[in-house]
């Protein structure tokens, strides 16, 4: 098949956020069989990245971005305003004329559009599309909008996440089929009478890989771990929440647990919890595996979410019991009391869970074998593949039977 990804920023082998790990991942895989091609807005610094792309994809289409300009901040606030904020800030006419010139050189058996560039497949003439929700973000609005204290910032959110719905709803009606990343994210699209194909196509994470071999051994010490991309305000909430109320509670009676927390841009609100006693901020790291083998327990206090947590699911590949909020878990499939605990994001209940599993070894090594089993069921990457080609080639194969000549 031909394929085009039409993306929002560039995926390519060094990119640390999990959404761009994971498409990186797909291309990766599909392009040993099948003829990718790209389209990505793509930074000032990333000529390395397009290159090593290049090397992936017949064609790489990198549109200019230069987010700290004043211009471009301008356009996309005033789109925020006009939009639903996840749509308004990807509006770019220079992106839309790359997309059509591509289109007009290039014949596609199907593109897959990354779910904030929805408004971009009705460029795509007669191309058969497939929407890539890798996160449903009418529900990442709902999360911002029902962590925010009364008034008008509160009010705002809920506008947002309204009008967030109903454009996620009407794009996803315009494509031939549909991409999520959870059993839970489908329901969610029925409820609301989706008559597209759907497909769950589980994301890559690096747990797939490294973090599977670190041994099933509880390591010395008592540390704990938080991974995540540290500029984003899920994961400052989360790891401020922890720190400042639920570890102080555990240190209580594990008076040496500490708390690593690794991810890269750490927000001036991370750098600072470092000061509190028994936090280390390590910024972004050249590879995880280290910190989880080193780790006693993954913790992950999620306040809000939105998609699958593969902070997560990394913690269960690499062997490492881990304490989750019901958000922290959203998604993945794993089973609360058998291969993770799950506890309300309460102070106390976070630090009894993470205590109790310093302090059982038995409990420890039941956590560690069965979560390292989960992933190993059912996250086979091959399969996964498998059932994304024979979904793309469904939606290619009926959209050439139902297109007009």
């Amino acid at each position: 098949m031909k394929l085009l990804f039409v993306c929002r920023f560039l995926p390519h082998p060094q990119v640390r956020d999990s959404g761009g790990q994971d498409v990186y991942h797909y291309i990766a895989s599909l392009s040993q069989a099948h003829e990718v091609s790209l389209i990505a807005f793509v930074t000032p610094d990333q000529a390395k990245a397009v290159a090593a792309m290049g090397a992936v994809c017949r064609e790489v289409v990198a549109v200019p971005y230069r987010p700290g300009a004043l211009a471009g901040r301008v356009w996309r606030a005033g789109w925020r305003v006009l939009r639903p904020s996840v749509y308004g800030r990807v509006v770019s006419p220079a992106y839309g004329r790359a997309l059509r010139r591509l289109v007009a050189r290039q014949r596609f058996d199907v593109a897959v559009v990354d779910g904030m560039m929805a408004g971009y497949g009705r460029l795509l003439g007669r191309v058969p599309r497939v929407l890539d929700e890798i996160d449903l973000y009418s529900l990442v609005a709902y999360q911002a909008y029902a962590g925010q204290p009364p008034g008008w910032r509160r009010r705002w959110a809920r506008r947002d996440w309204l009008r967030t719905l109903a454009f996620e709803l009407d794009y996803v009606r315009e494509y031939a089929g549909v991409l999520v990343r959870s059993a839970a994210d489908e329901a969610f699209l029925r409820a609301y009478g989706l008559p597209r194909p759907v497909a769950v196509v589980a994301p890559w994470f690096e747990g797939l890989e490294s973090l599977q071999s670190i041994p099933l051994a509880r390591p010395p010490g008592d540390g704990l771990l938080f991974m995540g991309a540290m500029s984003h305000q899920k994961n400052i909430a989360a790891v401020q929440f922890f720190v400042t109320e639920v570890l102080p509670l555990v240190r209580q009676q594990v008076p040496a647990a500490t708390l690593t927390v690794v991810g890269g841009q750490p927000a001036p609100a991370v750098q600072a919890l470092a000061q509190q006693p028994g936090v280390v901020v390590t910024g972004e790291v050249p590879d995880l595996t280290p910190y989880y083998a080193a780790c006693a327990v993954n913790v992950v206090p999620l306040l809000t979410g939105g998609g699958i947590i593969v902070k997560t699911l990394n913690g269960l590949a690499a062997g490492r019991p881990t304490v989750s909020t019901p958000l922290g878990n959203a998604g993945t499939g794993a089973r609360p009391g058998q291969e993770l605990l799950v506890v309300p994001p309460e102070p106390a209940a976070l630090a009894e869970a993470v205590v109790q599993v310093l302090t059982d070894p038995a409990l420890w090594q039941r956590l560690a074998t069965a979560g390292r089993q989960f992933v190993g069921q059912q996250y086979d990457w091959p399969a996964n593949m498998a059932r994304l080609v024979a979904f793309l080639a469904g939606v290619a194969g009926e959209s050439s039977v139902n297109r007009p000549e």
